[in-house]
């Protein structure tokens, strides 16, 4: 039998509040889009209380996921707005609540009588039953849920006026929510049950026998039954502050969860990004590969798959090919008069005398060595002063690990900026500081790193600082090691590259940079024909016209844009949900 063939549908109502824990007049947050149309975040008259929908989902814990997701981009909104969520299902004369709706699969249930012939032979009557057993039985569960209450309307059951839980930050805890759909689903046949142990006895038996799976949430939630005091008077022993103290500490556990998904840790930060973004305007989505970023997102009918957080099909197959060819893409460049550093092409087969010749007029001049076909800084080599013959080889040794092909480039002064290139215009622009630590005058710089690494930034976005071979390079023509200390208070950069995917940081540029830079980056796009992608561009001084182009990219990491180091950050995931037409202008 197949497990969890209904529908389900979760909601809860949750309370704003100030900071000192009391209520104001508010708006519908402009982040949430269209209040009438935003099927996931709801609000009241008044806009102090948000109701908070799951979308039709397909088991208990792709709806309690959705929730909890819903829950946390709501947390990230209301904490930058210095706001709190009550937790509690009271506030002065107002009662808060969570709402179940489960509707069961017609063929799912004639699966069900097969392995249990006391059902009805048809599901209206099994119904029936629910509604008749609930009234019976409901004043078993009165300390956990409150007093709730059943309505069954076009074969769709409601529990409603579930009292909100306050030991967890959703609302309404998971092991709840598995009870709850077990208690119904033992409803469908008429049983005497007249004591919570009996209930319970009952709710394992029909969890193991539809292979709901519930049978520990069962467990958990038998527990709090058979405390003397119920979840309410748990509640109002709790004085104002401790209350004020519990919901503070919910803010901060969800606004710490606002660069990625919960369960879906393997998805990479730009997929997390928009996701976030879909949930903020009531777009559905759906994970439909999790190791390969895979979403498909859905509104009204309208299907999108967006893949690593910016792979769509409005750029051709063709693009990344191009891009991921970085001498193919610095000629596109260069004959559309974009500024692109002169570059020499190594291959592998080429003998050593050969490879020496060429090098003659470029040995102790500023360079950069890289491999031609890689992303995310992997290989390259950054020489900022002058290189010799030696440094040089051993650089082009390092990127030939990576590629058959390497790039020997002239070295650009100035400093590096990721500019991101929406639908043709530039969104975002963010400075990507190399890698560096602070000296504390007692830890060595490997210490520094690992404690940088411990940073929420570099652990969400999965940027951690690298310790290879480069940066031992580095920190040898610096005159440290690993083992160095730093005096207190001095920056020392571990690399010259500043990509973040090795432990570079972003910084939010996009208010500061001039236009004619980001006009420079949008004609760059142009000549790709791209829709979706990051131009970086090295530039020394903004008074003046000089750049250089450094590489287009056809999966840019905008989530150091979206979430930057340091600064404001743009929501590009937004604007490319509206690019794909999910989000109205």
């Amino acid at each position: 039998m197949k497990q969890e063939k209904f529908n389900i549908i979760i909601e809860k109502e949750i309370l704003r509040c100030n900071s000192e824990g009391k209520m104001q007049k508010v708006t519908y947050p402009k982040s949430f889009g269209n209040k009438e149309k935003n099927k996931f975040i709801k609000a009241n008259q008044e806009n102090n209380i948000l109701i908070l929908n799951t979308p039709i989902c397909k088991s208990l814990i792709e709806a309690y996921d959705k929730l909890e997701e819903i829950t946390n981009v709501v947390c990230v909104e209301l904490y930058n707005s210095k706001e709190l969520i009550w937790p509690f299902s009271s506030f002065e004369d107002i009662d808060l609540s969570s709402k179940i709706s489960l509707c069961i699969d017609k063929q799912f249930y004639l699966d069900m009588r097969k392995l249990n012939n006391n059902l009805p032979e048809n599901l209206e009557d099994a119904y029936k039953n629910v509604k008749q057993g609930f009234n019976e039985k409901v004043h078993l569960l009165e300390k956990v849920f409150g007093k709730c209450t059943l309505k069954i309307v076009k074969n769709n059951i409601e529990i409603s006026n579930i009292i909100n839980d306050y030991s967890t930050r959703i609302g309404i805890s998971f092991d709840e929510v598995c009870f709850l759909i077990t208690f119904l689903f033992s409803l469908l046949e008429k049983y005497e049950a007249n004591t919570v142990s009996e209930e319970i006895k009952i709710l394992n038996k029909t969890s193991k026998l539809y292979s709901l799976k519930t049978t520990d949430e069962i467990k958990n939630v038998e527990t709090k039954l058979k405390l003397k005091k119920s979840k309410k008077d748990l509640e109002n022993e709790l004085s104002f502050d401790e209350k004020l103290h519990i919901a503070n500490e919910y803010m901060k556990e969800g606004y710490d969860t606002r660069y990625c998904l919960q369960r879906y840790k393997k998805i990479v930060p730009e997929a997390a990004a928009i996701i976030k973004d879909a949930i903020s305007q009531g777009i559905n989505y759906k994970i439909s590969n999790e190791s390969k970023s895979v979403v498909e997102f859905e509104l009204n009918g309208h299907r999108e798959f967006v893949i690593e957080g910016n792979k769509t099909d409005r750029d051709s197959y063709i693009f990344p090919i191009i891009t991921d060819d970085k001498l193919i893409a610095k000629q596109i460049m260069a004959e559309n008069g974009i500024n692109v550093p002169n570059a020499i092409l190594l291959e592998s087969y080429m003998k050593k005398e050969d490879i020496e010749e060429l090098l003659e007029p470029i040995c102790n001049k500023p360079l950069v060595v890289k491999p031609r076909n890689t992303n995310y800084g992997i290989g390259i080599t950054v020489f900022s002063k002058k290189a010799n013959r030696k440094e040089i080889l051993n650089a082009i040794d390092y990127a030939f690990k990576f590629d058959t092909n390497v790039l020997i480039e002239e070295y650009a002064k100035g400093l590096e900026y990721r500019f991101l290139v929406i639908d043709g215009k530039c969104l975002s622009v963010a400075h990507r500081r190399a890698a560096s630590v602070v000296g504390d005058g007692k830890s060595t710089i490997k210490k520094l790193i690992d404690e940088k690494n411990k940073e929420p930034w570099h652990i969400l976005t999965l940027c951690p600082v690298k310790s290879d071979e480069p940066v031992i390079e580095y920190l040898n023509k610096q005159g440290y090691t690993l083992d160095s200390i730093i005096p207190k208070g001095k920056r020392v950069f571990l690399r010259k590259n500043s990509n973040c995917s090795t432990g570079g940081e972003s910084i939010d540029m996009t208010q500061v940079m001039p236009n004619k830079f980001k006009k420079i980056a949008e004609k760059t796009a142009k000549a790709f024909n791209a829709k979706i992608c990051g131009v970086d561009i090295i530039i020394e001084d903004f008074e003046k016209d000089d750049y250089a182009i450094v590489e287009i990219n056809d999966n840019p990491g905008y989530s150091i844009n979206e979430w930057p180091y340091d600064g404001k950050g743009e929501r590009i995931g937004m604007s490319i949900l509206k690019l794909l037409g999910l989000v109205q202008e």
